[in-house]
């Protein structure tokens, strides 16, 4: 069906109708447009609420099933919430602002139509105005004309009248009749255009223009429901990622298993500690006894004794008995006094104390993993460098291998020093040689690495360490000369002449020794190196007929 042609005598419906289409778009605009400050705000509600149970410092607990369960749940529910700011993000641009566009074109394209129709209209009442004017022409002059007509038949059959006053009336009439005639041609003219107007206008031009103000309302209408689906498609794409979510945290929660985090339980605080043992009952018979046999001594000196034996058994008479105190279960609910921590942790049950040992074992070690990467990266940059002196200096790099050398062999003492706590704790003998040893030297050089010995680094390249000769800085020697501490290089047959040099190295730093197993080099002296660094920061050495150990981290591979 046409608008054109069924409503054409509808206009001011249309308007109203059109009008109304266009305020249904806007209110649709205003929903989304609230819906997406809803999902905004849920949004940042669910984010500040899941940082509000976040744990603000790490949990001893954490790793109890429950606890990780919880949360994976506020971090699945971190994920929900972004979903709901892409659904909010996405009515935002797919939604209201296309909304908000279209509804400016929607605005525009109107107000064009009915403006075509009213310049329509107004030619078709012009061309009616015309006509009317025509028409109005034509009857006065009509008027005239038989208002003349009158006059001349008056006048003819008057016989008083002469004939010019006669001729004078006929020349009159005729005159007003021509008018008469000129002006029914053309209203006639007019008549037919008007006509002609008027049919064009209902049949053509208003149905035209009607018929684009249908086909803007439909377009409108067809727009609308598209962006129904285009809102409903906003919800759908991210739909699947909650569900995902919420079976992460499904999932999360069917791994909680209570026999697991009770064992958690036990291991974390386990003493180790044995119950107390049973009381052992006081005999004062057998202890009157004993006091008769000895009635030698004084009965003063024998009070005394007796007084003495029961102190000695913890309190024997009742009377002091009583004085002591327990609390229920053996003291085990006493409120515990406050203890100052020590290094190796032995203010500590035994279980918790090796549970804190390896743990900061661990830390260590993880220190020294990531120090030895960061050495990787800059050796091999520079042998780029070496390689291409365009890319950049080799030895811009020294300050940082110097840097990470010094923290590396800090981080070996460290970890040897708690290797012994966990070996003192195990009840095992400490095999190294302790700090401050006649064998010291300087700080700085690397030590062995029990935990990981491989990580050792085979050449220190630009490391930081000169002689101090403070005992608060010495370590061990190397683990492969604590067999023979008057170890001399002459007696031994590692030390051979014939031995072949691997290759040469400079030495980057002096290092002084007095110790028999080391040799002192001097900064930049070249020397063969025999035995390469093994794990424990040593490299076996020549120079000239000498031979010795010295601290691999202050060798250059030349």
């Amino acid at each position: 069906m046409s608008w054109g042609t069924e409503l054409w005598d509808q206009y001011t419906r249309l308007e109203k109708h059109t009008q109304s289409g266009i305020d249904a778009v806007d209110k649709y605009t205003h929903f989304v447009r609230e819906r997406q400050k809803i999902e905004t705000e849920y949004a940042a509600a669910l984010k500040k609420l899941i940082k509000g149970y976040s744990p603000k410092k790490r949990d001893e607990e954490t790793d109890f099933t429950t606890k990780t369960c919880f949360g994976k749940l506020l971090e699945e529910m971190t994920g929900i919430a972004n979903q709901h700011e892409l659904i909010a993000d996405s009515l935002s641009q797919n939604v209201v602002k296309e909304l908000q566009s279209y509804i400016r074109e929607l605005k525009e394209e109107r107000n064009k139509h009915f403006q075509d129709a009213k310049h329509e209209e107004k030619l078709l009442n012009a061309s009616i105005k015309k006509l009317d004017q025509t028409k109005d022409a034509y009857r006065s002059a009509y008027n005239e004309y038989v208002k003349s007509k009158n006059q001349f038949h008056k006048v003819d059959q008057d016989v008083n009248q002469t004939k010019a006053q006669v001729e004078k009336c006929r020349r009159t009439m005729e005159g007003r009749n021509k008018a008469r005639e000129d002006c029914k041609n053309e209203y006639i003219l007019q008549l037919q255009q008007t006509n002609k107007d008027q049919r064009d206008y209902y049949s053509t031009k208003l149905p035209a223009v009607f018929q684009r103000i249908q086909e803007m309302d439909e377009k409108r209408i067809n727009k609308l429901g598209e962006y129904f689906k285009k809102y409903a498609q906003s919800h759908k794409d991210v739909l699947p990622l909650i569900g995902k979510c919420l079976d992460t945290i499904e999932q999360a929660g069917g791994s909680v298993d209570a026999t697991q985090d009770s064992n958690k339980v036990v291991e974390r605080h386990k003493t180790g500690l044995t119950p107390p043992d049973d009381y052992e009952m006081m005999d004062l018979e057998n202890e009157l006894q004993s006091n008769q046999v000895g009635n030698n001594q004084t009965d003063n000196a024998s009070i005394t004794s007796s007084e003495g034996s029961v102190k000695a058994n913890g309190g024997g008479t009742i009377t002091g008995r009583a004085k002591t105190k327990r609390g229920g279960f053996g003291g085990i609910f006493k409120a515990k006094e406050e203890v100052k921590p020590k290094d190796d942790f032995s203010h500590l049950p035994p279980s918790q104390q090796r549970r804190e040992l390896q743990k900061k074992i661990d830390e260590i070690q993880a220190q020294i993993d990531q120090e030895m990467k960061a050495k990787d990266a800059l050796t091999k940059m520079r042998d780029v460098y070496a390689k291409n002196t365009q890319l950049g200096d080799p030895n811009s790099t020294d300050k940082e291998l110097s840097a990470i050398g010094k923290k590396l062999d800090n981080l070996r003492l460290e970890l040897q020093k708690y290797q012994g706590f966990v070996d003192q704790a195990d009840g095992k003998p400490n095999v190294s040689t302790p700090q401050g040893t006649p064998h010291g030297t300087p700080h700085g050089t690397p030590v062995p690495d029990r935990a990981h010995p491989s990580e050792a680094s085979p050449m220190r390249e630009g490391s930081n360490g000169t002689s101090t000769g403070s005992e608060e800085h010495e370590q061990s020697s190397p683990s492969r000369l604590q067999q023979d501490q008057s170890f001399d290089g002459d007696d031994d047959p590692d030390f051979d002449e014939d031995v072949q040099a691997l290759y040469q190295a400079k030495a980057i730093y002096a290092f002084e020794t007095a110790d028999p197993n080391l040799l002192g080099l001097g900064e930049g002296e070249v020397i063969d190196v025999l035995e390469e660094d093994d794990g424990d920061g040593w490299t076996r050495v020549r120079r000239g007929n000498e031979e010795g150990y010295v601290p691999t981290s202050y060798l250059l591979k030349t």
